[in-house]
């Protein structure tokens, strides 16, 4: 005969087994998913200090969330470690079976790739339940929506670099007749993946023999969100900056001598993505949450204290610049399948830029 303790430890595996295997039925709409999150008093999320502009914008992000459903949720927002570290972090907790330290994830392309292939994400029919998202905009259908398109290119203070020395694209930073104006002044970002996402534009060789030409010019290596050194005159130009045009438009909102340009055609536009771990302690509030970060509402206040948009949402500043300066965006769905299927060859193109920018 089995135990009573036994017997019940039986029926819980049993009972656990059967909610994994068999989720409750999730929302299929607004008012369904509104109903779960008031059931949900709390939203934690985990991320870089400056997500959406910061605690100043998740305040204000919180205030208009819940009067636009009706809610009293509270975000926690604790800062944390980068997009990649982000995401190892979720995929640990979800195969080591607890609930996830962040509500919602928030990262790019390649993040979500590796999310994707560890299944990691809920299914959520996004453009389904809220009316404002369309399919384009789910760059992983049913897992990551779009709310930042991040576009990249030189940036440089024009109070040192004369406007017609400026350069237009990233070729003109190693053109000999426009490098001696920054030669040994050139500040490089230390990361390889802007290069590597470049080559999926110029390929793998035109790639490598820029950064064999591109190092010399190097003052030395700073990195995205240090534009303060370019506005300051440390260092006049920088090579690559991510999410060039929205630093741009901050400092000078600030009255600060900041220019920038896209640098390729198409331009170098990598994306950022909103997502619900499938171990979410508030499942409903971060779906609903992920649905307002898309809608104009959120847009808006990301913009206002990140300068920071989707151009797929009409009437950001970021759908505005794309429409008026007719830019050709790196497809998005090129840069998914690059990710999804990086074997060793993308690897070996990573060491060897790697290498190059050491020297």
């Amino acid at each position: 005969m089995f135990s009573r303790g036994y017997i019940l430890k039986t029926s819980w595996l049993v009972a656990l087994a059967l909610a994994v295997a068999y989720p409750l039925k999730a929302a299929e709409n607004l008012d369904q998913l509104v109903a779960g999150a008031k059931k949900e008093r709390e939203l934690v999320f985990v991320g870089p200090t400056s997500t959406f502009g910061g605690r100043k914008a998740f305040s204000e992000l919180a205030a208009v969330f819940n009067k636009k459903y009706g809610l009293n949720a509270r975000i926690r927002f604790t800062e944390g470690p980068p997009y990649p570290s982000m995401a190892a972090r979720v995929i640990t907790e979800l195969k080591a079976g607890r609930e996830s330290s962040t509500d919602f994830y928030n990262g790019y392309t390649a993040q979500f790739a590796l999310l994707h292939k560890e299944k990691a994400l809920e299914k959520v029919n996004w453009s389904g339940i809220f009316p404002w998202i369309t399919k384009e905009m789910e760059i992983f259908p049913g897992e990551g929506v779009l709310t930042d398109t991040d576009i990249h290119g030189p940036i440089w203070n024009p109070n040192f670099i004369p406007k017609e020395k400026a350069p237009k694209r990233y070729e003109d930073l190693v053109d000999p007749r426009l490098s001696p104006t920054w030669a040994g002044k050139l500040a490089i970002p230390p990361y390889t993946t802007w290069l590597t996402d470049l080559s999926l534009i110029w390929g793998e060789e035109k790639v490598k023999d820029f950064t064999r030409k591109l190092v010399p010019l190097s003052g030395g290596r700073i990195g995205y969100g240090e534009e303060e050194r370019i506005v300051s005159g440390e260092f006049p130009i920088m090579a690559d900056m991510g999410s060039a045009l929205s630093r741009m438009w901050e400092w000078q909102s600030k009255g600060a001598p900041l220019v920038a340009v896209p640098g390729s055609t198409p331009v170098l536009s990598l994306y950022i993505l909103l997502g619900v771990p499938k171990n979410s302690a508030h499942p409903n509030l971060a779906r609903l949450f992920v649905g307002f970060m898309v809608s104009k509402e959120g847009q808006a206040i990301m913009e206002k204290h990140a300068f920071r948009s989707s151009h797929l949402v009409e009437g950001t500043i970021a759908a505005k610049y794309v429409r008026d300066n007719r830019l050709e965006l790196l497809d998005p769905s090129k840069v998914k399948e690059f990710y999804l299927k990086e074997d060793a060859s993308g690897l070996q193109l990573r060491k060897e830029l790697d290498q190059l920018l050491k020297r």
